[in-house]
């Protein structure tokens, strides 16, 4: 069976595009250092006039191309390259590319709906006739492998394809191919300190272009004119903004934001933990880290308590909910200029 090497990666899940690259580009070693200088700010973007609620992320979700080479495929390219996309999938897997590809996970989960999500190929087993891809399963779900019959596989994607061609769905382009770029291993302390730096600031740092893959190129329009956008600590004030609304009974709970929450305390405690090790900094940042470890434990608490949450509960929730982000980010606030403070000094 060719499959190529994966790592099924659990930090970062939030949002699949920015986040199923990661686990190709983990697969490496090399990577590691530039993957550890990176996801620790976040930005958020709030337009009242679109009736949304405030969209949170890492700013550096879409950084996966400094180290991974991508192509885009659209339908008719991947109609070209045989009747079936998993001719496709055997095609790219043994060319060393894994394939990301967007089918109509409904049908794979037995469901009469019909909705698009994304699979990272990374291998196929034509004996079995199955393809092993990286995506949600289990509970609580989680990115796992999966094993996938090519019929099933196959009949998911053409079930997206008639999604856009009836105009369901806005995928334009289905498959993106991915292969790693050599990148010299090297771990650079004073990158990741401005990195934490500039989400202390609330600076918006390093930008990635954002732009969908998937998406057909369209003319840019303008943002809307009450657009905020807020970067690092100041994320929080959308936070808030979004937990006073559920509190006041005009917003339902959208438990998405407060996953992503969870996983960027976790990302940045481990980063603060290599900045330990490289800089030979322990015993300086043991308390450091210890109440850091804590508040990544209160923030994963929090979370799991959303996750489960009764809707009739979700006010009284929200109203507690409002009084932990703001001790959240005072105590972060804190740990975070004292860690800075300690490499700085060395």
């Amino acid at each position: 069976m060719p499959c190529l090497k994966t790592n099924v990666q659990r930090e970062y899940t939030s949002y699949l595009y920015g986040a199923l690259p990661l686990c190709v580009a983990l697969a490496h070693e090399d990577t590691f250092p530039w993957y550890l200088e990176r996801y620790v700010r976040l930005h958020s973007e709030h337009s009242p006039s679109s009736g949304e609620q405030p969209h949170l992320d890492f700013a550096d979700s879409f950084g996966y191309r400094e180290v991974l080479e991508c192509r885009t495929l659209d339908w008719p390219a991947v109609s070209a390259a045989g009747p079936s996309v998993i001719d496709l999938i055997r095609d790219r897997i043994s060319a060393g590319q894994h394939c990301t590809v967007f089918v109509d996970d409904d049908h794979l989960r037995g469901r009469p709906f019909v909705r698009l999500h994304e699979y990272l190929v990374f291998g196929y087993d034509d004996r079995r006739r199955q393809v092993a891809v990286v995506g949600f399963g289990g509970r609580p779900r989680v990115f796992r492998e999966l094993r996938i019959s090519y019929d099933d596989f196959a009949t998911a994607f053409r079930e997206a394809k008639s999604a856009v061609h009836e105009g369901r769905s806005e995928v334009r382009s289905p498959v993106q191919l991915l292969r790693p770029r050599t990148v010299p291993p090297s771990f650079s302390p004073a990158r990741l300190v401005r990195a934490l730096q500039d989400y202390l600031s609330g600076t918006p740092g390093e930008t990635q272009d954002i732009d969908t893959w998937w998406s057909a190129p369209t003319a840019p329009t303008p943002n809307p004119a009450d657009l905020e956008t807020k970067a690092g600590v100041r994320t929080y004030d959308h936070l808030v903004l979004h937990l006073t609304q559920v509190k006041d009974g005009t917003a339902g709970l959208d438990y998405r934001r407060f996953h992503l929450l969870s996983e960027h305390k976790g990302m940045v405690l481990r980063r603060l933990a290599h900045l330990a090790e490289t800089c030979a900094l322990h015993e300086p940042l043991a308390d450091t880290l210890h109440a850091y470890r804590e508040l990544d434990n209160q923030v994963r608490q929090f979370r799991l308590r959303l996750l489960f949450l009764p809707s009739e509960k979700a006010t009284d929730e929200a109203g507690r909910g409002l009084a932990f982000l703001a001790r959240l980010r005072e105590t972060e606030t804190r740990l975070l200029e004292h860690a800075v403070r300690i490499v700085e000094v060395g």
